[in-house]
């Protein structure tokens, strides 16, 4: 693990401590670039299925695959 000096916004910093409660600075500032390289991740996922593809057929209906509806529930 590495330390760093960084300058944070204050009032941002404030409302992520009282989104997540019981979380210390430090825990809040690890999930916050967990959550942006995720969010990059996600991204470059899309971008990579991203095209002119198309994936499913013009006449695909998913409602008629899912049959009558039972689904042996209840």
């Amino acid at each position: 693990m590495t330390k760093t000096t960084v300058d944070i916004d204050t009032t941002l910093l404030e409302e992520a401590v009282k989104l997540f409660a019981g979380k210390t600075k430090r825990e809040i500032i690890s999930a916050a670039l967990l959550e942006y390289v995720a969010q990059h991740k996600r991204k470059d996922l899309y971008d990579l299925f991203d095209s002119d593809v198309q994936w499913l057929a013009d006449d695909y209906d998913y409602k008629a695959m899912r049959g009558d509806g039972d689904y042996g529930v209840g």
